[in-house]
């Protein structure tokens, strides 16, 4: 099931993000970027949380803030599914023009994001401070 994400949730998506990333983002900033009246985002929950992508609205664009699934929930479609209601909810927004940043090194979700229809726009060369590693701007053009 796929259900949008509320300000109630910055503590369940806090610790998610805690297991997914090395960089992680704190709880205070979690709670602060889900009560920005332009964020918004989907959680897989079936049970358990499994996945959730967060977002925000700039201008006439979305752009993904944070994406991810957890480990023994992968390879099931639940980044596909996450990504295809960010494309659903776009389409309801009239927004034409989807972006997020990825490390180059990120192969995995470089792929799924290319089978989901974006493509690399730009690099920012050594934009991971921690690891001085290079992100890969992709954006999705929605027609």
């Amino acid at each position: 099931m796929i259900r949008e994400i509320t300000s109630d949730d910055a503590e369940l998506l806090a610790e998610m993000h805690k297991i997914c990333f090395e960089d992680s983002w704190s709880l205070k900033s979690m709670q602060e970027t889900l009560i920005s009246n332009t964020s918004f985002g989907f959680l897989n929950y079936q049970n358990v949380a499994r996945g959730f992508i967060l977002c925000k609205m700039v201008y006439d664009e979305i752009e993904i803030l944070t994406f991810c699934v957890l480990q023994e929930f992968r390879n099931r479609g639940i980044g596909k599914m996450l990504l295809k209601e960010i494309d659903n909810y776009a389409c309801v927004l009239s927004v034409k023009t989807i972006f997020l940043e990825v490390a180059e090194n990120n192969l995995i979700a470089k792929k799924t994001y290319e089978k989901s229809g974006y493509e690399i726009a730009y690099k920012r060369n050594g934009y991971y401070q921690r690891t001085n590693e290079t992100a890969l701007v992709m954006r999705k053009v929605l027609s």
